[in-house]
């Protein structure tokens, strides 16, 4: 099977698992299969909402369920959480619209949620519009940067299906060592 046929066969899939564990490089890389007719956009679409809200739901059922002992167990985690808890009073609504946009707090910003008096099912409402507004930016983002290397993959036709899988894991390591470093940096803001 080759790369172009594997993506067809079980790029949903990799999507949806995908933006439970990475999320920005992995809906990226979908805009870019979009643009070369290996996804379809609408499933596409619906692929990458459902890994983002299940990954937030999780993470937001984690603080509601064990948030208290999560902390307790790993005491470097209380800063960063504190952090974000004084961030999130009083702007619950513009968070969670926000959030997924700033690599390293996907995971700690719905875990605080949770450990607060939100309720549920707003949260539930608010995430799932929140995921597609960021899915579906974010595929149109990899649309369009696909678009712009068209003429490299047509040059290059014969390899193309091998040109994407390097650029997706190129993609896929950018925002990986982004989030690194991002999550790192307010680490360090934290101590101070």
């Amino acid at each position: 099977m080759n790369t172009s046929g594997f993506i067809q066969d079980y790029g949903l899939l990799a999507l949806v698992i995908g933006t439970i564990f990475e999320g920005e490089g992995v809906v990226l890389v979908a805009g870019l299969a979009i643009r070369q007719g290996l996804l379809p956009p609408v499933a596409a679409l619906l692929a990458a909402l459902l890994g983002t809200v299940i990954s937030d739901q999780f993470c937001f059922y984690t603080g509601r369920l064990m948030g208290g002992r999560v902390l307790q167990r790993f005491p470097g985690m209380r800063a960063r959480f504190e952090s974000v808890r004084r961030r999130v009073e009083g702007h619950q609504t513009a968070i969670i619209f926000s959030f997924q946009y700033f690599p390293g707090l996907s995971m700690i910003v719905p875990f605080t949620l949770g450990m607060t008096r939100l309720l549920a099912l707003r949260f539930l409402v608010l995430d799932v519009l929140s995921a597609g507004l960021w899915s579906g930016t974010l595929l149109g983002v990899g649309y369009l940067f696909g678009m712009s290397i068209q003429p490299l993959l047509e040059k290059f036709h014969e390899y193309s299906g091998w040109l994407l899988a390097v650029l997706a894991c190129v993609i896929l390591l950018l925002f990986h060592w982004r989030a690194a470093r991002a999550a790192r940096a307010v680490e360090k803001e934290d101590a101070l």
